[in-house]
């Protein structure tokens, strides 16, 4: 296995762009998009960023333990994982959290012990109420924990599994993926069978992991056939096609998200009625819009056509670097903003000019919460575990979630 195998240097650059899809969608509120039935229908389905950072995850955290155990080697380290994931997501979140809190929001409730065990230990999700509480989009965050701490758990279960050869080894991992996937999508035949899509009490089912394990699962399935195939002297027939002609993996995602967009039947009006049929089929083509984002990034040479070298562009590549507080601060810029009376300046020149002046503060914003908490606390990953031999590079940092909108009821 060689070391460009280990290395996937474009996922920031699909962060970036994942990121900036949901600081569009968000736009949508301020602007008055909705009032634009045309283009509402494509700004309001930006929020399939979130499908996108599932599958990161997925990929990237699921890797190095299907590496290791077709390796024959020991399981990464659970304390390790444990402590770089606590690293990555926690200290930002605590610092934005406190600092909105403070700002805009009823900091009495948020800095009580009700508030710091609900919001400050990824709660929020559990009760109706408080959901989308807090910082809103965070309720992602909550799922992306849940998903952290299944992984290890599953990764164990998974080496107990009977196998001769790797080949079998594989074969049985993508059974079991596609089994989590299938238990995904039976839990929400369950939960639509008996409840109305509008029905608040559904948001602690409809935004908690069962929900998007799916997505997960197929992120994680992704990661096993890449570390099989850089096993192979020969990629299948279709990595090779992708390798020569990334646009087709971009073209079927751009099919995806028009037909999302325009073919299901919603229309992208705030707080429109979401049907059983329209809910499965924007969950489903969201993943395959993600899919299709993200194979240029997985497979294949990261040098070869222009998909990929458009990700290969610095800017994009910092923004995706710097993306988790994009993530974390979009919300709380567009509401300052709003404060400071940003809306007249809007009518005055142009109603989209709301995304590129929150696109930039919040990358501002971001960038320092980057170089203040983020870089400092990462490096902090060395006081636990051990860089293990022969994988440098390894690309286990995961992706920040964003905030989907739609049926769920987030804004």
């Amino acid at each position: 296995m060689n070391v460009r195998d280990l290395r996937f240097p474009l996922v920031d650059s699909l962060r970036a762009i994942a990121a900036l899809s949901v600081v569009g969608a968000h736009a949508a509120f301020p602007s008055g998009i909705f009032e634009d039935d045309f283009l509402r229908q494509f700004v309001t389905r930006l929020d399939v960023g979130v499908t996108v950072f599932f599958l990161i995850s997925g990929f990237l955290l699921y890797r190095p333990f299907v590496r290791a155990r077709l390796a024959d080697e020991r399981q990464p380290s659970t304390t390790a994982y444990a402590w770089r994931r606590f690293l990555r997501i926690v200290p930002a979140y605590w610092v934005a959290l406190t600092i909105i809190a403070y700002v805009q929001l009823d900091h009495a409730e948020i800095f009580s012990k009700h508030g710091f065990f609900t919001y400050y230990c990824f709660g929020q999700v559990y009760r109706p109420e408080t959901g989308l509480g807090g910082i809103p989009q965070a309720w992602t965050l909550c799922v992306e924990v849940a998903f952290y701490a299944m992984l290890p758990i599953w990764a164990l279960a998974m080496r107990r599994l009977p196998h001769r050869s790797p080949r079998e080894l594989v074969r049985w991992e993508l059974i079991a993926l596609a089994l989590l996937a299938l238990a995904s999508f039976a839990y929400k035949v369950v939960l639509v069978q008996k409840h109305a899509l509008d029905d608040s009490s559904l948001g602690p089912y409809m935004l908690s992991l069962p929900q998007f394990l799916d997505q997960f699962a197929i992120g994680m399935a992704l990661a096993v056939a890449s570390v099989w195939w850089s096993t192979r002297d020969q990629q299948p027939r279709a990595v090779r096609v992708l390798d020569r002609r990334p646009g087709i993996a971009w073209l079927v995602a751009f099919l995806a998200f028009v037909a999302v967009s325009t073919q299901i039947g919603l229309t992208g009006e705030f707080g429109e009625h979401v049907d059983r049929s329209e809910f499965f089929a924007r969950h489903y083509l969201f993943t395959v819009v993600a899919i299709g984002l993200l194979l240029p990034a997985f497979f294949g040479d990261p040098s070869n056509g222009l998909v990929r070298r458009v990700l290969a562009n610095r800017v994009l590549l910092w923004l995706g670097v710097v993306s988790y507080g994009i993530y974390l601060w979009h919300s709380a810029v567009y509401e300052q903003l709003t404060r400071w009376g940003f809306g007249e300046i809007a009518e005055a020149t142009h109603r989209y000019i709301w995304f590129f002046a929150a696109a930039a503060a919040s990358a501002l914003v971001a960038a320092a919460s980057y170089y203040v908490v983020e870089r400092p606390a990462l490096k902090l990953k060395r006081l636990v575990g051990k860089r293990e031999p022969g994988r440098p590079g390894e690309a286990v940092r995961e992706p920040a979630p964003v905030i989907p909108g739609g049926g769920t009821g987030a804004g």
